[in-house]
């Protein structure tokens, strides 16, 4: 059921917490990810859908306040169906493929999901670095580094 307050769940608790259960899948548990859905309800049963990504306890993705808009025709409800596209075709990506594979990802939240993945190892890890894209998270991969540094150890 919806959940009481500002804030709801946007399709219900079944469908995001199947797509959120497989994201949580693939990502490091030492990362401290976690990737929240809802909706805030502007009234007549309308509601604004919200996507939020944080790191521990610090938000550091944010859909839509975070979001780059072009000049373009948008409606929230695309955007947040387009997000939950985004995350299933990167779950369902191989392994092999992350970091060459083109995704649609208009709302620059994939350097966050990658940096978190323990799919890349040490070596990926290390080259994403290098990338300029990745710099933004350069923090979460080299948080990732030490904590694989530390457990080998």
């Amino acid at each position: 059921m919806a959940k009481r307050g500002m804030c709801r769940n946007y399709k219900g608790p079944r469908p995001w917490s199947k797509l959120q259960s497989a994201l949580y899948k693939v990502i490091d548990k030492n990362v401290g990810f976690q990737m929240h859905s809802c909706s805030y309800d502007i009234g007549d049963g309308v509601g604004i859908p919200r996507y939020w990504i944080t790191i521990g306890k610090n938000i550091v993705w944010d859909f839509p306040k975070n979001a780059v808009w072009d000049k373009s025709d948008w409606d929230f409800f695309d955007e947040a169906q387009g997000i939950s596209r985004l995350i299933k075709a990167y779950v369902d990506c191989p392994k092999d493929e992350l970091l060459t594979n083109v995704f649609d990802d208009r709302w620059q939240m994939l350097p966050y999901l990658l940096a978190c993945d323990r799919r890349i190892g040490k070596r990926r890890l290390a080259q994403m670095l290098g990338m300029e894209e990745f710099s933004s998270v350069a923090w979460i991969v080299q948080k990732r580094l030490e904590s694989s540094k530390k457990t080998s150890e």
